[in-house]
């Protein structure tokens, strides 16, 4: 029984969902309708492919071409399609006013309303459907205006903003854009001026460079900013149509401003012409799309961003120089080598002339002053006495590149020690680079080496021998417990410094010993046995303070380097007094 009474209830249940279901359509398709009754004119503006406004003598017809909207009459020449979109849209969501029903069986039924010879018409055409809407007076109150459809006998009293959508001539629908594309999506920009000519192109990658009047790199921002000027200039002013002279308006080509756009999409190449300044208005100047014999008067601000000589487009800045992305650095200056890499864990490491762990803070601290250089000036006509050589090359791989490597020529500069000469491969001229970090950073390792000597964790160690001046002590690790023998809680405090142990400073980088340094009597030998069958053993030699009670020189026997252990350090190394035995 109470399965049946669940079953009715869900019955029931759906039945209702069903209803609220179907009262929810028709409540939307009754605000459709009632939206639709709201309008006094019905059309999709999507669909109009044609558009006719008379209004007295002005007669404006646009056309819809493809994608694009163009004015056939009274001239012909680009409509804005934003313009179009705009009136089309403004007179669909035009509000339905009162129904006038006029008398039937009268020749001047539509007199008195201004219908007979309306003030104007708006054709709206899709396809071969036309919606020709007619416009009389002003109601007597001046707040509407009459206004029938062509196919209804019945006419309408609309809003007094119908006559604000009227144009008052052509050029209200002109397209008033010049150059078509995204900024993205150009490939190439010419220009030529009475100050010569100018060529930039996409590099593979999508980077911008110069190819004339000469190779070079170029300022992103400053090319972005100059093809965004480019793609937002618009006409202030519609001058002349039909033009056939255009040297009256600084339009020929010998004193012209021109610039040359080409997209990858399908706007393809367009030439923008600009001329000289207007008489009435110094802040315009004439201007001619290539192919269209119509004259504007553009902004003069285009014209003189289009001034722009070469070196003023260049990347100041050098490439490749991230530290963030470089992987290998190379450097060479006679018979000296300096190369440092970064390896699969993404940790430094000194190449030539040694192989050794370098300072990642170093490497890093050298990365980022590159970063400060600046290119101040070009060589870009050959000096007349032959500057000397550009003796130091500087190679840089970059991370996840195929491509050629970035490469430096540096060399002093004559009159100025605070600067130098570079040649970087790819551009054709030599510049100046400021300051000259390029060329004086060190090549001796040295600096760039890590200062971690040692690095041995505690289980590896299996006996230690501490030997000073006077007395030496031994302790031995039990390999099955663990535990040191003779006892000594102060292990762990050396074992802690060993892990690792970091040089203050570093001092030199060869034989290393020597009487100054003390290895000959250390104050502190420390020997130290790996666990393992290969009893593996490494020594660290304590010898003597740089300063009094300052830090001690040491080294690892057989490593040649020699360093400098702070006085804490030294103290870890070393057993509590009275610990040592003979």
């Amino acid at each position: 029984m109470h399965f049946r009474l669940s079953g009715i209830l869900a019955l029931v249940a759906a039945f209702l969902g069903l209803l609220i279901l179907f009262w929810d359509q028709d409540d939307d398709t009754a605000r459709a309708r009632l939206e639709q009754a709201r309008r006094a004119f019905r059309f999709d503006p999507a669909r109009i492919d044609r558009l006719l406004i008379e209004s007295g003598d002005l007669s404006i017809e646009c056309r819809l071409k493809g994608r694009q909207w163009h004015l056939v009459r009274p001239l012909a020449a680009r409509a804005d399609p934003v313009a179009i979109e705009r009136l089309l849209g403004a007179l669909q969501e035009l509000p339905r006013g009162d129904i006038i029903l006029p008398p039937r069986r009268t020749d001047d039924a539509y007199a008195p309303y201004g219908l007979d010879e309306p003030r104007a018409s708006i054709s709206i055409i899709a396809g071969s459907v036309t919606n020709r809407i007619l416009i009389g007076r002003r109601t007597p109150l001046g707040d509407g205006i009459y206004v029938r459809q062509s196919d209804h006998a019945g006419l309408a009293r609309i809003n007094i903003s119908l006559l604000d959508l009227l144009p008052a001539g052509a050029d209200a629908l002109r397209d008033r854009s010049l150059l078509a594309g995204a900024p993205a999506a150009i490939e190439r920009l010419d220009i030529r001026s009475p100050a010569g000519y100018i060529q930039l192109a996409r590099a593979a990658g999508g980077a911008w460079r110069i190819f004339q009047p000469f190779t070079a790199r170029v300022d992103p921002a400053t090319v972005a900013a100059l093809v965004e000027t480019l793609l937002s200039c618009s006409v202030a002013q519609f001058i002349q149509d039909a033009v056939s002279d255009l040297a009256p308006y600084g339009l020929d080509s010998q004193s012209a401003v021109t610039a040359v756009l080409n997209t990858d999409s399908g706007d393809g190449s367009q030439m923008l012409s600009l001329g000289d300044p207007l008489p009435n208005d110094p802040t315009l100047v004439y201007a001619r799309l290539q192919a269209e014999n119509s004259i504007y008067a553009v902004p003069l601000a285009v014209r003189q961003a289009l001034l722009v000589r070469p070196d003023d487009l260049r990347d100041r800045r050098l490439p490749g120089i991230d530290p963030d992305a470089i992987r290998s650095v190379r450097v060479e200056e006679a018979e000296s080598v300096l190369a440092f890499f970064r390896d699969d864990d993404g940790h430094w490491q000194l190449d030539v002339p040694i192989r050794a762990p370098a300072d990642a803070e170093a490497i890093q601290s050298l990365l980022r002053s590159w970063a400060d250089v600046r290119l101040s000036a070009f060589d870009n006509q050959p000096p007349t006495n032959p500057p000397p050589p550009l003796a130091r090359t500087i190679r840089i791989d970059l991370l996840g590149s195929a491509g050629a490597p970035v490469v430096f020529h540096l060399g002093p500069h004559l009159h100025d020690s605070g600067s130098a000469r570079i040649a970087i491969d790819g551009d054709s001229s030599p510049a100046i680079a400021t300051p000259s970090t390029l060329l004086n950073f060190p090549l001796d390792p040295l600096p760039y080496r890590s200062r971690d000597i040692l690095s041995i964790p505690a289980d590896d160690i299996a006996a230690v021998q501490i030997a000073t001046a006077a007395k030496t002590l031994r302790i031995e690790r039990d390999p099955a417990t663990g535990h040191w023998s003779p006892a000594s809680p102060w292990i762990d405090r050396l074992l802690e410094a060993l892990a690792p142990l970091r040089a203050e400073t570093l001092l030199a980088d060869g034989s290393g010993g020597g009487a100054e340094a003390g290895f000959s009597e250390p104050h502190l030998t420390l020997a130290i046995r790996l666990r393992g069958q290969s009893g593996l053993s490494t020594t660290l030699l304590v010898g003597s303070e740089t300063s009094a009670g300052g830090p001690r020189r040491a080294t690892v026997r057989g490593r040649g380097l020699v360093f400098t252990l702070p006085p804490r350090t030294v103290a870890a190394l070393l057993p509590p007094s009275g610990q040592e035995s003979p």
